[in-house]
């Protein structure tokens, strides 16, 4: 009857360890009352199973249960979840292969004598599971960055290596139980197979934090791009104005001198050459909040040029607080990728832009396109140099997190829209 407690008890152990290890790397999306009814479903689950099936099945059945736990009751995609559920998996294996034959080459014993000291037996394999169990309460406790994110081309390599290791750990447990002598070879081996692992989960991730940081310097030199950009624009714009200023007084000036001299017929036809030449450029949009306005203008000029009908509402901007470097990057590369997207249709070339302030600062940009695909939460593109490409997403999105914003965009008929609620 003890060993059947302990069983469970070790069982149990085991999945609370996996599930802290889930809780350190992915967000929790159920209360902790049914997280709790889960935990136990999936122990008495479990220990229904392995006590049914052969011993070659129980380590699929762990990772089938515990991936469809983890699925339940954390977000997140599942090819890292399957992930962990190996990784973890393969700790509590390591810690098993270890433990035993460590203890049995310090106390001189073959497996079944080892086994057949029953007290012995039960106190060092549950000062173990209470170890491993130490272990995930450390991970979860001190882990900073509740996010396990692993780019595509490195999934395989981080999936195999400790699935292979976990069954050659368990063949190795199964079958050198019966030999005394493979005590510190497995202890050794194991140790090694635990290093290795750690070393390519290590490599990994400083492979994906290099790519993150070139991520962030190329952010961080297309920003200052744009903020250059814009200051260019603000500068001709002001002296576009200040020409047609000084222009303009001159035409006054003529006009008077007609109009005092009563020659009425001239003054028309002088007002008439001036429509039909003067290109005098005029702000199109004035919401109240001058840098917006620059870049507002700037874009529906370049709009214009390429024959794309662009409709901008806005309501009074004046009170807007937000950062205007980072609305600058925002905005520009919204209209920006959608002048791009509207380029590229032959026939209907359209974008309209929304902004609205009220409790919250309301963002809409919505652009004719071709059809786009958009795959975990990234738009899908053929180019060769993908990184540039999606710079302007990445960008955008970089800020609304920051900003603690909401955020959506989709393709549907022909158009596609980026909206966004950004809490003042």
């Amino acid at each position: 009857m003890m060993e059947y407690i302990l069983t469970i008890l070790w069982v149990a152990i085991e999945n609370l360890f996996c599930l802290m290890l889930f809780s350190a790397f992915f967000p929790v999306k159920r209360s902790w009352a049914v997280m709790g009814l889960a935990y136990l479903t999936h122990c008495v689950l479990q220990t229904v199973l392995v006590s049914i099936s052969p011993a070659e099945l129980h380590p699929f059945i762990a990772i089938t249960t515990l991936l469809l736990v983890s699925l339940y009751l954390f977000g997140g995609k599942w090819i890292p979840k399957l992930i962990i559920c190996v990784l973890g998996l393969l700790v509590i294996e390591i810690m098993d292969t270890v433990t035993v034959y460590g203890a049995m080459a310090v106390l001189g014993l073959s497996y079944e004598e080892f086994v057949f000291r029953r007290l012995l037996y039960s106190t060092v394999i549950t000062a173990e599971k209470l170890f491993v169990l130490f272990l995930g309460w450390y991970l979860c406790r001190f882990r900073a960055i509740r996010e396990f994110h692993i780019q595509s081309r490195w999934m395989l390599l981080a999936l195999l290596f400790p699935l292979f290791s976990l069954a050659f750990i368990i063949t190795l447990f199964l079958q050198a139980q019966n030999e005394a002598d493979l005590s510190i070879g497995a202890v050794l081996l194991s140790a090694g197979l635990a290093l290795a692992n750690i070393g390519v989960q290590f490599t990994i991730y400083y492979m994906e934090k290099a790519t993150r940081k070139e991520q962030e310097d190329l952010l961080l030199r297309r920003q200052m791009d744009l903020q250059a950009e814009n200051i260019l624009a603000l500068e001709k714009s002001y002296r576009a104005q200040r020409q047609n200023v000084h222009e303009f007084r001159h035409h006054l000036q003529t006009l008077q001198t007609l109009l005092e001299e009563n020659q009425i017929s001239k003054a028309q036809e002088y007002l008439n050459t001036l429509r039909e030449t003067q290109a005098v450029r005029v702000f199109s949009v004035r919401s109240g909040h001058s840098i917006l306005d620059v870049v507002l203008n700037e874009k529906y000029q370049t709009a214009q040029e390429k024959n794309i009908a662009m409709q901008i509402q806005v309501n009074d901007l004046s009170a807007l607080s937000l950062p205007t470097d980072a609305l600058v990057v925002l905005l520009s590369n919204l209209l920006d990728n959608a002048i791009e997207a509207a380029e590229q249709c032959p026939d209907h070339r359209e974008i309209q832009c929304t902004l609205q302030l009220q409790d919250s600062f309301y963002l809409s940009v919505r652009n004719s396109s071709h059809a786009v695909a958009i795959v975990d939460g990234q738009i899908a593109t053929t180019k060769a140099d993908k990184l540039d490409h999606g710079y302007g997403l990445m960008a955008v999105r970089k800020i609304l997190d920051g900003w603690k914003a909401e955020y959506t965009f989709e393709y549907k008929d022909g158009w596609f829209q980026f909206a966004a609620e950004i809490p003042l």
